[in-house]
């Protein structure tokens, strides 16, 4: 993991006073994010603050006015005695910052978050970016949204948050999905209109970096009354009564439970194909971070993701994903390794193993 420089790294000393006694001048919630919490996480060498660099984190955040949620999972592990992920608590800083609601964000903010989760290593590439010359202001492109959503559906819509509607608004560089890049010029505007009344989003509209290419759309009440809205909700459903009795990482969940909420694909390993898919994982953390990575003072528990897909018919085998997480802290997954691989068993009694990846055990959350 790369983690870059970001604009105004202070001195050692500088980031003593920051985060020492309270004689410290106080500092603005952005000054606290780039000048305590992201250099911090550059100096580590993995992905992780400690404990210690968590109580100190969090003792600057107080002493400037910044107050996380007590039930987030950043303070659940710091009061469990266990460090967490610099991705996942500078993304709680930020909602702190910014404000709760993620897809309400400005540009701005967005821009902003892209460049500290690339200071820290978690993105190559920041695709929210401001616009610059030759581009419509912030302010010329609300009027084209609204403009363009009135001419396509004949409706009266603000030029800004009011009573009713709710804005989220974004600018950001779309794929190339022929050379794989992101050059400028597939940059995008896109705004959403949410009715705060009936609690969903009924507007959408996006145009080019200049404005041409208008595309508008109009979500219908009738869209969430379908067969698969409801499926959603009735998965949504079974999924909360898991995370009640088994807490919310789905990989300790017992695999039956799994199934019966994911659906058919996810599977129930027998006790032999588990035993084999363990020794695997394992033999994958040992080999990339050294024979002694799964030991230590607290013992390292096992969950997992299984699902079965039987194409015997078609290719004479079975394939079976496994998705592994090793940890000491089940309830948060602070800490620990991830692996991810395909395992294919043929029927002639042959094995072959494919896209294995190993890495720390939050890898692809959030």
């Amino acid at each position: 993991m790369i983690k870059r420089c970001f604009g105004l790294i202070l001195a050692a000393a500088m980031l003593t006073a920051a985060a020492g006694a309270s004689a410290a001048p106080a500092l603005s919630p952005e000054e606290v994010i780039e000048q305590v919490a992201v250099p911090m996480a550059q100096k580590n060498d993995d992905a992780n603050y400690s404990n210690d660099e968590l109580k100190e984190l969090i003792t600057v955040l107080n002493e400037n006015g910044i107050t996380l949620d007590e039930s987030s999972e950043v303070m659940q592990a710091y009061a469990s005695g266990h460090g967490y992920w610099e991705r996942e608590t500078l993304r709680e800083i930020c909602l702190s910052v910014f404000g709760s609601d993620e897809k309400a964000w400005t540009i701005d903010q967005r821009y902003r978050y892209g460049e500290i989760m690339v200071a820290i290593g978690a993105f190559g590439l920041n695709v929210c970016v401001l616009p610059g010359e030759g581009d419509m202001s912030v302010e010329d492109a609300h009027i084209l949204a609204a403009h363009s959503l009135e001419d396509a559906f004949d409706i009266d819509l603000p030029l800004q948050s009011d009573a009713q509607w709710l804005i989220y608004e974004s600018f950001g560089l779309g794929l190339d999905v022929e050379t794989g890049s992101y050059p400028p010029k597939n940059a995008r505007w896109s705004f959403v209109y949410f009715d705060r009344a009936s609690d969903r989003s009924v507007y959408t509209v996006s145009f080019d970096r200049a404005g041409g290419d208008i595309q508008t759309s109009r979500h219908d009440e009738s869209e969430d009354r379908s067969d698969t809205a409801d499926a959603s909700r009735l998965t949504d459903s079974g999924a909360q009564e898991a995370m009640e009795h088994f807490g919310e990482m789905m990989h300790f969940w017992p695999p039956e439970m799994v199934q019966q909420v994911f659906g058919d694909d996810y599977a129930v390993p027998s006790e032999e194909e588990y035993r084999k898919a363990v020794q695997i994982a394992e033999d994958a953390v040992m080999e990339y971070y050294g024979e002694t990575a799964l030991t230590g003072p607290a013992p390292f528990q096992i969950g997992v993701l299984h699902q079965r897909f039987d194409d015997t018919a078609e290719a004479g085998r079975v394939q079976l994903n496994w998705d592994f997480v090793f940890t000491t802290d089940p309830d948060h997954i602070s800490d620990g390794y991830r692996v991810q691989f395909i395992q294919f068993q043929y029927t002639d009694g042959k094995e072959e193993i494919d896209a294995l990846n190993v890495g720390p055990a939050n890898m692809g959350n959030g």
